[in-house]
């Protein structure tokens, strides 16, 4: 397999694993939060205004054990996805800094 179907195919795999993921999008238009089902908390929030991305780093960590990938090429698949999916450019995805887990809270009706 070459390395370019080896991409394509880890892809499709990480790509399938993001669409799970429910959208939650801020009354001001500005935020989206993407979680699983259930959970109170997002693995991903997206400030739009900025094109900022930032991830919850135990959802890094399950995705890289389960398929071995490394730290960056998961920022990598993420950003592009988000790209993809939500139409918008992308500045490097970041993990989120403990203090700031707040950001991270779904916001219940």
């Amino acid at each position: 397999m070459s390395k370019e179907e080896y991409y394509n195919k880890i892809k499709r795999f990480v790509y399938k694993r993001f669409n799970e993921l429910e959208v939650f999008e801020s009354t001001d238009g500005k935020k989206i939060l993407l979680h699983y089902k259930n959970n109170d908390y997002a693995n991903i929030l997206i400030k739009k205004e900025f094109g900022n991305v930032y991830y919850h780093y135990e959802f890094k960590d399950k995705f890289c054990k389960l398929i071995r990938l490394k730290k960056v090429d998961f920022e990598i698949l993420l950003g592009r996805w988000v790209e993809d999916t939500f139409q918008m450019e992308v500045s490097c995805p970041t993990v989120i800094a403990g203090y700031l887990i707040d950001w991270l809270k779904i916001p219940t009706k």
